[in-house]
């Protein structure tokens, strides 16, 4: 394992696992009636509170509040706002929710466009752009991207034509492939900023994109993994495949969110990964099949074929230990980690690496599991596939007396 540099920026909490295949993976857009409403428009009604009287919740959230967004694909998030969709009479309706359950707007789709991202320009603004179907002056249909501002719903870019649905991970696109099975057409990553497109893979041989990164695009050209800024285009870095036994072929996006902002897992082979440090081009480890970070500790949890591994923010060892087959991590966050091994929940301490109690030991009923933890205690919970938000209670703000 490469250490990872010290002074390395702030690491925001891991991102989905559970639900992502469902986002990453979308068929085309077409037309639907009834027609949306694209514009994104506040809304007026609360979410509704869930009754979790005969659930069990873990500790933290025995107290907070639970709403059901009412969301069918898996949600995304970035500073404080949590974005997904639900079908409502016919049409997708896409809602930004913050970690005080209010709903901050929302926003129609046909049906079948579920593709979206979440991400952050150069500025570190929050974005969400939402794909869509658009006719053209020929009447023809077009794919589309269009970027709104997560806070306020306030566009910022597009409506712009990419090749086809999106793909991910972060604004990549590319036309689907013929019939249900195949490769899909040439890819192009979008900057996030403009709408630009940053890199496209029939700009040149050999150019295979494998993701786009809150401004990184990485691709593989011949025999080098090279990290690209989407606004200038100017290379980061460059890692030479064959270092480490890799292939143009054989590197590509793991099917899971990225596990923080900074890092990027990706699937080198059928069974093995890698975690890279994206500001500094340095391959964290060779064997990662999974990693998050908490990020009110800054530690980060590795998970390869040995087991367990947790580091602190100076990059020293915490804890290793030794996991069943099939173990993933579901969320870390609020010093606890959170693993699922064969069908059952296991809670950690990401200090100490000690077994925690997080659930009532006798308790019975569903169990719901966090898939994703704020800095500020809010959290996404799964009751069985369902998406419910974990909310905190606004601070109330000081008067100017100080009282």
């Amino acid at each position: 394992m490469s250490p990872r540099l010290r002074g390395r920026p702030r690491l925001s909490p891991p991102g989905l696992a559970i639900l992502a295949i469902a986002t990453l993976l979308v068929a085309g857009c077409a037309a639907s009636e009834p027609e949306p409403v694209r514009e994104p428009s506040g809304v007026d009604d609360s979410l509704p509170v869930v009754d979790t009287t005969g659930m069990q919740l873990p500790y933290p959230y025995e107290e907070l509040e639970i709403v059901d967004p009412g969301w069918e694909i898996a949600p995304q998030h970035a500073d404080g706002i949590y974005l997904s969709a639900g079908e409502r009479d016919g049409v997708l309706e896409f809602t930004a929710v913050d970690v005080h359950g209010d709903v901050l707007w929302a926003a129609q789709r046909p049906a079948s466009c579920t593709g979206f991202a979440v991400t952050t320009d150069e500025q570190g603004r929050a974005l969400a752009i939402l794909g869509d179907v658009q006719t053209t002056a020929d009447a023809l249909t077009a794919t589309t991207a269009t970027a709104y501002d997560l806070n306020t719903g306030e566009q910022v870019w597009g409506p712009v034509e990419v090749p086809g649905p999106y793909q991910g991970p972060g604004l990549v696109f590319a036309a689907p492939p013929e019939g249900y099975m195949g490769e899909t057409g040439p890819r192009v990553a979008l900057d996030p900023g403009t709408g630009a497109v940053a890199a496209s893979e029939a700009d040149a041989e050999g150019i295979r994109i494998i993701g786009e990164y809150h401004g990184t695009v990485l691709l593989t050209q011949q025999d080098a993994l090279i990290a690209r800024d989407t606004t200038t285009a100017q290379e980061l870095w460059r890692i030479g495949l064959a270092e480490h036994g890799w292939t143009a072929s054989s590197v590509s996006a793991a099917l899971h969110a990225t596990p923080a902002d900074g890092l990027a897992l990706l699937s080198t082979s059928d069974t093995t990964g890698a975690l890279i440090d994206l500001g500094a081009g340095v391959v964290v480890s060779e064997t990662a099949q999974d990693a998050a970070v908490d990020s009110s500790t800054e530690t980060l949890v590795i998970l390869d074929e040995a087991g367990l591994h947790a580091y602190d923010p100076d990059d020293q060892p915490l804890w290793s230990l030794s996991v069943e087959d099939q173990t993933s991590i579901e969320a870390l966050g609020g010093v606890f980690l959170y693993l699922r091994e064969d069908g059952s929940i296991r809670v950690h301490n990401v200090i100490t690496g000690d077994v925690a109690q997080a659930y009532e030991p006798d308790g019975n009923g569903p169990i719901l599991v966090p898939s994703h933890i704020t800095i500020n205690g809010a959290a996404l919970l799964l009751d069985g596939n369902r998406p419910l938000l974990a909310t905190v209670p606004e601070q109330p703000v000081p008067d100017e007396s100080g009282s």
